[in-house]
């Protein structure tokens, strides 16, 4: 009986993996990776009998995570610390591992130790997973039928006025390149930097291969003021996070939870000509992403591609909304997960892909290294990720999420040129370092997003694959499955 049901389980698997997907998105697992990945869930039934909680327990010691995540932060050394949480709609499992923080600035600005322990109410900068929120808010004004996704940006946002024919489809997708003439980041005032994202154009030269943006998102956070009538932020508060209970979810953390945030102040940045920077402008609280700094972050004024901060919980809550049809109805998000933009070309003779994205976030890209969204997953689910260690994937279909929250731009080198490579040292350990022109040495944490997938990701979510089977069976041969939660701490 079991064994057919495993058959069964796996061809709905596959099913799922296809549905919604373009041709190239589709097969990339194949039925015997789910088999491979389910039969030690039917094992442990046709073993002695065990409780639900015993063999999740015994999937997870057997899942390999323990020593992927001993390798990836205690060995490596390639984040400070994480905390992901991981389940289905019955069940969430949350593990933290490291420090929230390693290093802070003295009163004369040295840099000196100040380590802090990672803890399940760690409150992170979601960096770019802030795009979600936007992608949400669109949707859900279309949803009520306040805007459609094929009018023209500047019907509510006149202001933009080099966006004329550019719809709100167009920028929710990232189908059209974007170009501002001068930098956001670089700007000296709040004033200049608006005055430069106003002035946004097409860039009528770009080939748009690689089309994910921050602009589109930026532009779009007006739309959704001008068409609700409400400050962007507490458009998102009134919709989303009163909604669902979401109370750790800020764009200004509150002064009393400040000692919660993880840090991702004093990354390092060296540069082909040499010259080195240390980030020390974003201490706790304070966003890292600098357009969103001077767009007026700490005044309250929340950007639509970054500025976000909350915690595992919360955005577990926020997936399982999603999941659920909380947000936005179904259709809607189904319509987030579709390929906008990815599509094979050929260039110096090889074959290659054109990121494939959907509205604000990430559809599967047909090569595994280079897709934010693990292959298991089902066509119609999508990924969010940021560049200070986050990332979120959210499986309507096969109804798992998972989100990871680290703090890789803390105390590490996020960006090391390519000329500079060649001084990089890897110890025994595959631990990465490099020796800047003052002397200080730094760990190379530059392939995070790429290495987090093998040691973390994709782990994870082939574990949640293998709970919500046994939570499957389990229900079908026992009573209901209660909700329930737990924390590992390792």
């Amino acid at each position: 009986m079991l064994v057919e049901y495993l058959e069964q389980y796996v061809n709905n698997l596959y099913e799922n993996q296809n549905r919604g997907a373009v041709l190239e998105q589709q097969g990339l697992y194949s039925k015997k990776d789910y088999y491979e990945l389910l039969k030690p869930v039917v094992d442990l039934f046709n073993k002695d009998s065990f409780s639900l909680d015993e063999m999740r327990e015994k999937l997870f010691n057997n899942s390999g995570i323990v020593e992927s995540i001993n390798d990836f932060i205690y060995k490596k050394e390639m984040v400070p610390g994480m905390v992901f949480s991981y389940g289905t709609n019955n069940y969430r499992e949350t593990v933290v591992v490291g420090n929230k923080q390693e290093v802070t600035l003295d009163e004369n600005d040295n840099i000196i130790p100040s380590v802090e322990k990672m803890t399940e109410d760690t409150i992170f900068d979601l960096a770019s997973i802030t795009k979600l929120f936007t992608s949400l808010s669109i949707l859900k004004l279309t949803q009520a039928g306040v805007i459609n996704l094929n009018d023209e940006v500047t019907k509510y946002a006149p202001e933009f006025k080099n966006l004329k024919g550019i719809t709100i489809y167009d920028l929710l997708s990232f189908s059209v390149p974007l170009k501002t003439n001068g930098r956001i980041d670089r700007a000296n005032s709040r004033e200049e930097a608006e005055n430069i994202l106003l002035n946004i154009e097409v860039d009528q030269n770009s080939e748009n291969k690689v089309p994910y943006t921050d602009m589109g998102a930026m532009v779009l956070k007006y739309v959704i003021e001008h068409a609700s009538g409400m400050n962007y932020y507490k458009f998102v508060d009134e919709n989303i996070l009163k909604k669902l209970n979401m109370t750790d979810t800020h764009v200004v953390v509150p002064k009393m939870k400040l000692d919660r945030v993880a840090s991702t102040n004093l990354d390092g940045k060296y540069y082909k000509d040499g010259n080195f920077a240390i980030t020390k402008n974003a201490p706790k609280g304070v966003v890292y992403d600098p357009k969103a700094q001077i767009m007026g972050h700490q005044d309250g004024v929340l950007s639509g591609h970054a500025g976000m901060f909350s915690t595992p919980k919360d955005m577990t809550t926020l997936a399982k909304g999603i999941m659920g049809g909380q947000v936005i109805d179904e259709e809607y998000v189904t319509m987030m997960a579709k390929n906008r933009t990815g599509r094979k070309y050929i260039e110096d003779d090889k074959g290659k892909y054109v990121q494939y994205l959907g509205f604000l976030c990430y559809s599967k890209n047909p090569v595994l290294v280079n897709s934010e969204l693990f292959h298991a997953m089902s066509g119609k689910a999508f990924a969010s990720a940021g560049w200070t260690g986050t990332q979120l994937t959210v499986d309507p279909v096969n109804e798992l999420y998972f989100f990871m929250a680290g703090n890789r731009s803390h105390n590490r080198m996020t960006f090391i040129d390519a000329a500079q490579r060649d001084k990089v040292q890897i110890d025994e350990n595959g631990k990465k370092t490099i020796v800047l022109p003052n002397g200080d040495v730094k760990i190379d944490a530059t392939r995070f997003a790429w290495d987090r997938d093998t040691a973390v990701v994709h782990p994870v979510l082939k574990l949640a694959i293998q709970y919500k089977m046994l939570e499957d069976i389990y229900s079908l041969m026992n009573e209901k499955v209660k909700e329930e939660e737990r924390v590992k701490y390792i």
